[in-house]
Parts: structure tokens; C-alpha cells; sequence
């Protein structure tokens, strides 16, 4: 143990803490005795954690040697996180406050990319929505004198805000967060509908604890954009838990993007029809099937970074990638001119399945869904135009993750791709490559054999705005496998001659990427859960056991994916359950979990939870723990924001300083 507190220190704590919630039938936390403890969530092997786990290795160097083709596989029910949308019956909804901005005159082409508006787009997203300044809440304490506050059935109370950008399509709404209440839940709906988009505070505090550790620390890192759900108004809302000041909640909506592509129905951008008209239907062939069900339509918002005005929405393409252990971890792809902070890709918003319902229709596919906003930026190089990401939640059942091959490709070979044109429904182009080209600039692209990018000529199809970041496939042996993504190029129904630029795999895969498909995850998510009834916290690396609480114990509010945790290697850390409070603890130092079991028998051993660093390296973060004078119960927490928060509004909370290290990303 290299770095995180000694016994002597935590030993007294927990000694102080187990004697609280045990020594007179726990009558200073209102538990035990109090018939208001909970069975233990989980005895079994599987429930306690990742101790039967098989071993995860590390990933392997560069590769060397043999081409490496990962095949592609089928999603299933998802592992990594659940759904954000909730059905509920609109008439529990709060009054909320009303925020009306008048319509805008016309599209402000200051927001706009100078190249955006240029027929042969290289390196350029396709803008969809203009930023919008919200004077009447640009402060916390504007928010504060506008919410009006209703309490809930478990105690908590609730508050809603509405904002409208009268004629847009769809709006985003920018969060701007300083604090957050542990255990509350922000939740988005458009105006008539019986869903809502919920995110828990603590995944909220995630994201914007991400951003700022990447580098970014103005207020663009510190905004949580919400979905776009389709219409000119969206409604924010509030929940806080019971006994919770409310000067904990220290937000502000500075700025809106007004989203003025074309929608028609209150749950998703349809821009149907837009795609010039040589562009191919999907669905008019069963041959592209499979890389279909792995390609996303993105929408996203500028963290002003690059020539971008922050608050200004744009849309590319993305594809599903598998890694050579099938492991189910959702890598994306997309280019880097689309996505190159962190920032941006805590913003985006995917729609999967997205194309007709029949050849040629105008019909969208009745299975095309939204999933969780969010990604990680693992890898990012304008050298191949390489934006590459693990997004926040699994993908949709039945998406297919792309198979991938660092082989490269011969010129002369068959070539094709499938995309999101303009942000159409799918369309798909087939041509030949010409093989390796140089850095391309407007259409002066030489051809070298050690240029990072492939040069395409399409015999059939075309790409638009809106496709870039979409893959390129060719076959290997009747298989089909990624090997690019667009950049950009100069091809149109005009320009049949005309050639299109992808990014190359095979570079970037070697250069980087195989540290991520190559290998075996070495880490997994911690999910964390907050007991509304007893103001404890759950946390847990098993998604069977996050589903069967979900499913089971409705006290339970799940806060999503909390940090990352290692399965082997490092130090393990220790999980027991209070069966006087049921409440869990958590601990990885050895001597304070002897003192534990020779001690306390209330407390059953539960095995090794997962397993933490030592210290800062590999990119580790440290995780606080406080102790919960009021249930005799422990908090732990990756979050520096989540800890001053804690520290500052919670008086009931010790800080007992950094345990150990965990991780805020795979």
C-alpha cells in the first residue's frame, strides 16, 4: 500500500463507525433496530463481485507480424449500463417555469464553419444548430429564484424548468453545473409525451469530471448538454432527496442550441429526404445487413475548440466497433474532425437503426432508437482523422458491433460504405479505391505509399455533410471489415469523377487503437446506487446484480457507472454487508478488514469486490471516502467536485481522506 492512508487513521474511524451502528441496537442512525435495514442485496459468488471473474490480461504491444482481423458479433442485452428514458404519466410532472425565447430571423451564419457552406467538404461537420444566449438563467441564483419547489411521495422535492426557442426543430439545453446533491436525478422531457430522459446527478458530475481531467477547464467542460428530443421547447426538472440543502444545487442554462433541422416527431432529428438523390437506400439491398446494425447517425455540440462557436450542433456518422474478445465494450469510430475533445464527446447523442422502413420509403424503421448521451475519448489524431470512443452505454439489442482488420487495402480493391448523408435515413456508396493518399487539402491529395488516408472513387452512390466519420468496408475471404473513415472529398451526383478521402485503420490501429480492440478490458464499471430510505450508498462491478436491485428494490436509485475498477492485479478491495443496517462496506486495507472480522459478526464477508491501484499511475484517479455519522454508513467517490459538494453542504459527512485509485474511464 504506497499511498493511500494508513491504518491507524481509517482503522479509528471505522472502529468509531461500527461501534455507532452496533453498540445500542444502532439507535443514533435510526437503523437496525428500527426494522428499516434491507437484506443483503447479494451472498453469492457471482452477486459479490468479480472474484470468479476469469483472469483479464493486459493489452499486447504494437502489433507485429500476421494482419489482425477482428470479427464482428451481435449485440445482446447490455452489460455495460441501462436505458435513460422512463415512461411516466405526464400529469406527475411539476408546473415548471417558463423560459420563451422569440424565433430567430434566419439562420446566423456566424455559427456556422466558414467551409460548411462549400460543395466539397474536407475536414468540416455539418452544422444543424445555432447557438442561443438564455439571459433570464445564466446564473445559479436566477435558477434558484425561478424553481418552485413540490415535494414527492418519498420525501424529496421536485422543480421543472421549460425552456422554448420558438420555430426550432429541436433544442439542447446546456447545464452549467457548479454542485450537485448527492442521490437526485435531472430528467428531460419534450412537451406532450409520456417519456423522459433521467440521468442521475453523479452521472452528470462523471461527464464533467472527464472533461476536466482532459485539460478542459473553462465552462464549456463544466455543461452537460441534454438530449435533443425533437420540438422548440424541452423541459428540465429537478429531484432532490429528502433532508438535502438545497444550496447544494448550483446550476445555470447560460445557453440553448437551437437545432433547425428538419423534425417530425418528438423523439428524434428526422431529416428524411435531404440526401441528394444518387445517394443508394439501404434497405434496397440485403447485402449491407449487418454494418447497417453497427452504424450510428451523431449529433453533437462545439466546445468552441477549433473554428466552432460553443453551443453549435452538428450530426456525423459513426460505427460500432468489436474487439478481438468479443468482450462487448462499445467502441465507436468516427473522424477527428468531427470529434477531438472530450468535451464534444461528453455531448453526444447517437440513433441507431436509423434508415427506412422499406425500400425507397420515406418511412422511418420503427426500430431505430436513441440511446445514453455521452462517450470517453480514448484516441484522437488528425494525422488518419481518427476519433475513436467508448460510448456511455451499451448499444441497442440486435446493433452489430463491426468487424475491423489492420491489413489495409491493395488499390484496384471493391470498397464500400454506409452512412448518414446530410443526416438522412442510410444510404450506401460502392466504388474502388485508388490506394494510399497524402494529407488531403480541398482536392490536391498526392498519392504515396506512406500517406495515412485512402483515395475512393465511387461506381455507384455518393457521400454528403453528415457522412463524414462513416466507414469504409471492404470484403476479406466473403467477409466484410472496416478499414477507414471519411474525411472528406470532392464526390457528388455532380461530380461522378470526383474522388472521397478516408482515414486510415490500419495506421491508427497500429499506432494506437490495438491497445483498446487488441486486448482484454483491464478494467470494469463500478455501478452505484442511492438508498432513498436509509441515505446509504451501494456499489457493485456485477450487471446481473445492478439489474435484479433495478428490478427488485425500488429504494434503490441507481447513479449509473460511478468509476472504473481493476478485475485483477492492484490490491483488493474488500466488500461487507451490515446485516444490522443493510448497509455494505468497503475496504482495501487488509488489517482494517481483519479488525472487521474479528470484531464485528454482524458483518458478513462478502469476498473481494474488485481490485484498486496503489497510486496515480496508469492514469489513475483517487477515490475519497467519507463516513456517514447519521447511518453509520461509508461514501466513496472519484469525484473532487462530488467530494468539495459533500464537504461543503453535508455536515453529517467525515472526510477520512484517499483509500486508494481508481479510474474514470475503461
Amino acid at each position: 500500500m504506497a499511498t493511500h492512508r494508513t491504518i491507524g487513521f481509517l482503522g479509528s474511524a471505522l472502529l468509531l463507525a461500527l461501534a455507532g451502528c452496533g453498540g445500542s441496537g444502532g439507535s443514533s442512525t435510526g437503523l437496525g433496530g428500527s426494522g428499516d435495514a434491507v437484506p443483503a442485496l447479494s451472498t453469492s459468488a457471482e452477486g459479490a463481485a468479480t472474484a470468479t471473474s476469469p483472469a483479464l490480461a493486459a493489452s499486447p504491444n504494437a502489433p507485429a507480424g500476421a494482419p489482425i482481423l477482428i470479427e464482428s458479433k451481435t449485440a445482446t442485452a447490455s452489460n455495460f449500463d441501462v436505458g435513460p428514458f422512463r415512461t411516466r404519466d405526464a400529469k406527475q410532472a411539476p408546473v415548471p417555469a417558463r423560459i420563451v425565447l422569440p424565433a430567430l430571423a434566419a439562420r446566423n451564419p456566424a455559427n456556422a464553419v466558414a467551409k460548411s457552406a462549400q460543395p466539397g467538404q474536407f475536414g468540416t461537420p455539418t452544422l444543424i444548430g445555432n447557438a442561443r444566449e438564455v439571459v433570464a438563467t445564466a446564473a445559479p441564483q436566477q435558477v434558484a429564484d425561478m424553481l418552485g419547489w413540490a415535494p414527492t411521495a418519498n420525501g424529496g422535492r421536485i422543480a421543472a424548468m421549460r425552456f422554448q426557442s420558438t420555430g426550432a426543430k429541436g433544442v439542447r439545453v446546456g447545464l452549467l453545473v457548479r454542485s450537485l446533491p448527492l442521490g437526485g436525478v435531472v430528467r428531460f422531457y419534450a412537451d406532450g409525451g409520456d417519456k423522459v430522459y433521467e440521468v442521475a446527478n453523479q452521472e452528470i458530475q462523471a461527464t464533467i469530471d472527464r472533461n476536466l481531467a482532459s485539460g478542459n477547464a473553462n465552462d464549456a467542460a463544466r455543461t452537460f448538454w441534454s438530449p435533443d428530443l425533437g420540438g422548440e421547447a424541452v423541459t428540465v426538472e429537478f429531484e432532490v432527496p429528502a433532508n438535502v440543502p438545497m444550496d447544494a444545487l448550483q446550476v445555470s442554462v447560460p445557453s440553448l442550441s437551437h437545432i433547425f433541422a428538419a423534425a417530425d416527431d418528438v423523439d428524434a432529428i428526422r431529416k428524411v429526404g435531404e440526401a441528394a438523390s444518387c445517394n443508394l437506400d439501404v434497405s434496397c439491398t440485403s447485402a449491407y445487413n449487418d454494418t447497417s446494425k453497427s452504424v450510428a447517425l451523431m449529433n453533437f455540440v462545439a466546445d468552441g475548440s477549433g473554428d466552432t462557436i460553443p453551443g453549435t450542433t452538428y450530426i456525423c456518422t459513426g460505427t460500432l466497433l468489436n474487439d478481438i474478445t468479443s468482450s462487448g465494450t462499445p467502441y465507436f469510430l468516427s473522424a477527428n474532425h468531427c470529434i477531438s475533445t472530450q468535451t464534444v464527446a461528453s455531448s453526444l447523442w447517437t440513433r441507431w437503426f436509423y434508415k427506412s422502413a422499406a425500400c425507397n420509403s420515406s418511412l422511418v424503421n420503427p426500430a431505430s432508437v436513441w440511446t445514453k448521451t455521452g462517450a470517453t475519448l480514448l484516441y484522437a489524431s488528425s494525422d488518419t482523422d481518427t476519433s475513436f470512443m467508448r460510448l456511455a452505454s451499451a448499444p441497442p439489442t440486435g446493433a452489430s458491433f463491426a468487424a475491423s482488420t489492420n491489413a489495409g487495402v491493395s488499390a484496384g480493391a471493391g470498397v464500400y460504405g454506409v452512412h448518414h448523408p446530410k443526416g438522412d435515413l442510410q444510404k450506401y456508396s460502392v466504388g474502388t479505391t485508388s490506394g494510399a493518399a497524402g494529407t488531403c487539402d480541398g482536392a490536391n491529395c498526392s498519392l504515396t505509399t506512406s500517406a495515412n488516408f485512402w483515395k475512393v472513387d465511387w461506381t455507384s452512390g455518393t457521400t454528403q455533410g453528415g457522412s463524414s466519420g462513416s466507414g469504409l468496408f471492404t470484403q476479406r475471404g466473403g467477409k466484410n471489415y472496416l478499414i477507414g473513415q471519411l474525411y472528406g472529398g470532392s464526390a457528388s451526383c455532380d461530380a461522378r469523377g470526383a474522388a472521397d478521402y478516408y482515414g486510415r485503420f490500419d495506421t491508427a490501429y497500429n499506432q494506437a487503437l490495438y491497445q483498446w480492440l487488441g486486448g482484454v478490458p483491464a478494467r470494469v464499471p463500478v455501478y452505484r446506487f442511492y438508498n432513498t430510505r436509509t441515505g446509504s450508498h451501494f456499489y457493485t462491478t456485477s450487471a446481473a446484480e445492478r439489474n435484479r436491485i433495478m428490478s427488485t428494490l425500488p429504494q434503490y436509485s441507481y447513479d449509473g457507472i460511478t468509476f472504473y475498477a481493476m478485475t485483477v492485479g492492484g490490491s483488493p478491495v474488500y466488500r461487507f454487508y451490515n446485516t444490522r443496517t443493510g448497509a455494505h462496506f468497503y475496504t482495501v486495507d487488509a488489517a482494517e478488514r481483519n479488525n472487521v472480522l474479528a470484531k464485528f459478526p454482524w458483518y458478513n464477508d462478502e469476498g473481494v469486490a474488485w481490485y484498486a491501484g496503489n497510486g496515480p499511475t496508469a492514469g489513475g484517479t483517487p477515490l475519497y471516502r467519507f463516513y456517514n455519522n447519521k447511518t453509520a454508513s461509508h461514501f466513496y467517490t472519484v469525484s473532487a467536485g462530488e467530494r468539495d459538494t459533500v464537504a461543503q453542504t453535508l455536515p453529517q459527512y467525515s472526510y477520512e481522506g484517499i483509500v486508494y485509485y481508481a479510474w474514470l474511464s475503461p
